[in-house]
């Protein structure tokens, strides 16, 4: 019989909070954060332009002058192994203010540069100064990519309605990083708890240098990291799980769930943990 009840997504291994990392443009300073991700076993994504791979600029805007090289495309796999690269266009243009086939060839030629280097297929993103509109959001879906971020933050931990446009929770430079981070850890009970939570930070490496930032940001992986109750991940990671989570597939009688992906899925239903393998299906109750 189909019982009222609620039926809620965990995170994989029954966690309820995610970690994940977005940084912009492939610039070398990326070089000492990936170190420092590293360190403290943390993820991250790293949007890159490959028509601007081994420029070197420097960037000048109102209280910022600092290095903007970017990264040698040679160095791009070794780098962010065990990290997620993502497109942000060949040349970063303001896309809303392009036309369509420019949106089109600036997504579709990334993605098939990046995935030269990866090897596999790449179908994350970031929007270039943040900009989108329904005219990028359908070129980019139709270019193959499941997710983008903006740079609309929100301060608080959800999942995004929709991941084109995948609003991060905080930029590295707020003030208010650590309390909304302390606020994060508070533990969350099953009478509480009613969707997954996720903190995501974002912003660009070479925003350490121009504000000096490098202590800070290492002191808060520090403290990020090696918590057992939180899943670090990448943002295609977390979209994939999410998907998987979405497709699982239930009787009439609400009695079984059918997994039909390859991904293990954990909900939390009545308060009970139900462990979902890929391919099977699970007897609730």
């Amino acid at each position: 019989m189909l019982k009222l009840r609620q039926d809620i997504p965990l995170f994989p291994k029954g966690r309820k909070k995610a970690l994940t990392f977005s940084y912009d443009d492939g610039i070398t300073q990326d070089r000492r954060f990936v170190e420092m991700l590293n360190r403290y076993h943390l993820k991250g994504t790293f949007n890159l332009n490959p028509g601007l791979m081994g420029n070197k600029d420097w960037l000048s805007q109102p209280g910022i002058e600092v290095s903007h090289y970017k990264m040698d495309k040679c160095e791009i796999a070794e780098l962010y192994k065990g990290h997620e690269i993502a497109v942000h266009t060949m040349t970063h243009p303001d896309l809303p203010r392009v036309p369509e086939g420019m949106i089109a060839y600036e997504i579709a030629a990334c993605r098939r540069e990046l995935e030269e280097i990866a090897k596999k297929p790449v179908t994350g993103m970031a929007y270039p100064f943040g900009t989108y509109n329904d005219k990028v959001k359908n070129a980019a879906k139709v270019c193959g990519i499941t997710y983008s971020r903006t740079t609309k933050q929100h301060f608080s931990f959800h999942l995004p309605e929709d991941f084109l446009e995948w609003h991060p929770t905080i930029h590295h430079t707020e003030n208010t990083l650590y309390s909304l981070w302390e606020k994060f850890l508070e533990p969350v009970d099953n009478e509480m708890y009613r969707q997954p939570q996720l903190f995501y930070v974002w912003g660009h490496t070479y925003e350490f240098d121009a504000f000096d930032q490098w202590k800070d940001m290492e002191e808060f992986l520090k403290q990020a990291g090696g918590h057992d109750e939180i899943w670090y991940a990448t943002n295609e990671e977390i979209y994939r799980y999410v998907m998987a989570a979405q497709r699982l597939v239930y009787s009439a009688s609400g009695d079984y769930i059918f997994n039909p992906g390859v991904l293990d899925v954990w909900m939390l239903i009545d308060k009970k943990e139900y462990h979902i393998p890929g391919g099977e299906t699970v007897t609730i109750g």
